[in-house]
């Protein structure tokens, strides 16, 4: 009787940390957590030494790291050499898509050089690899996890480990991973607050700055962030927020009412869906409905490099064409550098 009792305590236990990892899931899909803290709820369920959350990336055939907790080498492995790997193949096919240590075959593991040359000499015990699917049968990423302490396999760790399949898998996909209201998608969580500056009522006035040190774009009157930030009150509820290309760097602009002025913050965010610099460019460009010249003659580069790049955004962002690309960028914020 009190065996059982302890096994039921410890089963509940296991599921209850599996319910704050898929609220931990939902917060990072919605925009309102980040994904490390996927992992950090995880170890209610797991106690690991190691784990990471990977996305496939379709067109460069490699993983993207999203958080890990792994040394550089490891890292490394997983993103450049993974899915060549005899084990990943066993992954990718497994019924619940995991597979933990000791049901990778013997022979699999000795020809695996994931198993021989990164997680033997880490020490590992256990561990095992989830294969993430989302719901339209894409495969978006994987979950890897690895303990130096001994066995992690428990009946309620396996089970509530395929039940979380789902939460995990809508973490990887970049069509998921949503913004929450008037917010882009762009990763807010890995952004940082650049400056904070008012907007006078005339237009000819410099904006003042309150906080940090504005770019060149947000400096003086006619600059094109400034511009921007007008041109969107002008056009937009407050507070609004677009995003836009500016140099080498992707800004946000938050812009709200002060009374009679405007407050603008600006913060660098990172690029979504790993879309290059150019990338992002061409697709701020799309919004605006603009043909393959016109982009081409705009970012000073052929259209046949235009083309090119519009190929790429369409499979980063696993969209079926150029209006769908655009699209999806408008629900960002996206705009045109001005």
């Amino acid at each position: 009787m009190g065996v059982r009792g302890t096994r039921k305590r410890a089963a509940s236990d296991v599921l209850g940390a599996a319910l704050e990892v898929r609220r931990a899931a939902l917060h990072a899909v919605r925009g309102a957590g980040g994904v490390d803290g996927v992992l950090a709820a995880l170890t209610g369920v797991i106690g690991y030494d190691h784990a990471s959350l990977s996305r496939w990336d379709p067109l460069r055939r490699r993983h993207l790291t999203l958080v890990s907790s792994y040394p550089d080498r490891a890292t490394s492995y997983t993103e450049t050499r993974m899915h060549e790997d005899p084990a990943f193949t066993l992954i990718r096919h497994a019924p619940d898509g995991i597979r933990w240590w000791y049901d990778v075959p013997g022979r699999v593991r000795r020809a695996s050089a994931g198993f021989r040359d990164v997680l033997e000499p880490l020490g590992v015990a256990d561990g095992m690899s989830q294969s993430l699917v989302a719901a339209d049968g894409r495969y978006v990423g994987v979950l890897n996890v690895s303990t130096t302490r001994g066995r992690c396999d428990e009946a309620p760790v396996r089970a509530v480990m395929a039940l979380l399949g789902e939460c995990l898998a809508a973490v990887a996909d970049p069509l998921r991973r949503q913004p929450a209201a008037a917010e882009p998608a762009a990763a807010r969580e890995a952004g940082s607050e650049i400056c904070s500056v008012t907007l006078p009522p005339s237009p000819k006035a410099a904006p003042v700055p309150v906080s940090g040190e504005p770019p060149p774009g947000l400096a003086e009157a006619d600059a094109p962030l400034t511009l921007l930030a007008r041109r969107t009150a002008a056009r937009r509820p407050l507070p609004a927020t677009v995003v836009v290309p500016h140099r080498r760097e992707l800004l946000e602009l938050r812009v709200s009412r002060q009374g009679a002025a405007l407050l603008v913050v600006c913060r660098s965010v990172a690029r979504p869906a790993a879309l290059s610099v150019r990338e992002v460019q061409v697709l701020a460009e799309l919004t605006r409905g603009r043909t393959n010249r016109e982009i081409a003659d705009r970012l000073f580069i052929s259209a046949r490099t235009v083309s090119t790049h519009i190929e790429h955004i369409l499979a980063k962002l696993d969209v079926p064409n150029r209006a769908a690309a655009a699209g999806r960028a408008a629900g960002w914020g996206l705009e045109p550098a001005p």
